[in-house]
């Protein structure tokens, strides 16, 4: 079976079961993939769904074609995944943004932590960033990803969720132990600290908030990696049925 060719679509491009491909997108389909007649493409619109078509013309850079099909939730997971990262310095956000949007996550927060160094982003860059993950990966919905936020602005709006806080103290057991105990659960909000880590008073504020503690080992992980084997952990244990082809 030919590898699917993924591209993003402007939903206002798809009208009933025709669809046109034009502006960057198109250039790249065109000029780069080189995409001709009667070849199969497969559209994302970042809300969720994907269309199999087919191209009937290329002219320049714009594309246009057939809807063959409609494909609801493509390669998305049953569980909703609400990642809050104290802001990273460097492209480490960017790794962050990449990798947690190929892994399925719901969305993304940036927080303004206590012990982060650097206090605010390019959102627009991470939106990109983004977009051009689901592109790569195959994936049906664009994430949110946030502007910044404080962890009173990001934790208030946290009811009704498994909420976890990676942290490495005493009290903190196995991610993947407690993960298996609640593996009912469909919705998960992860916060994970900065370089620094959380402070005191930042621990209090989640603890009461509901967050659980937990751990992902005795390594002591980096921001980036902390976060993105967090979110594969709860992808592969709270995901209850496999996502859509």
């Amino acid at each position: 079976m030919p590898e699917r060719r993924h591209f993003i679509i402007n939903p206002e491009n798809l009208t009933g079961d025709r669809f046109i491909l034009n502006g960057q997108e198109g250039h790249h389909a065109a000029r780069v993939t080189r995409m001709n007649s009667d070849d199969e493409i497969t559209l994302l619109d970042g809300s969720g769904a994907a269309y199999g078509a087919v191209v009937d013309t290329v002219n320049g850079d714009r594309i246009e074609g057939r809807i063959i099909d409609k494909i609801d939730r493509y390669h998305e997971p049953t569980v909703n995944i609400h990642l809050g990262v104290g802001i990273l310095k460097g492209v480490k956000m960017d790794t962050v943004i990449e990798k947690c949007t190929e892994l399925g996550v719901r969305s993304v927060t940036p927080l303004v932590l206590d012990n982060s160094v650097k206090q605010n982003i390019n959102l627009q860059r991470l939106k990109k960033i983004s977009l051009s993950a689901i592109k790569q990966c195959g994936r049906g919905l664009l994430p949110d990803v946030n502007d910044a936020q404080t962890l009173h602005e990001w934790s208030e709006n946290s009811s009704g969720e498994l909420k976890f806080m990676l942290h490495d103290s005493p009290e903190s057991a196995p991610l993947m132990a407690q993960l298996m105990a609640y593996k009912a659960h469909s919705k998960v909000r992860l916060v994970i600290g900065p370089e620094g880590g959380f402070s005191p008073v930042e621990v209090e504020a989640l603890s009461a908030a509901g967050f659980i503690q937990a751990s992902l080992g005795r390594r002591r992980l980096r921001a980036e990696t902390a976060a993105i084997m967090a979110v594969v952990l709860c992808e592969q244990i709270l995901n209850q049925g496999p996502t859509v082809e």
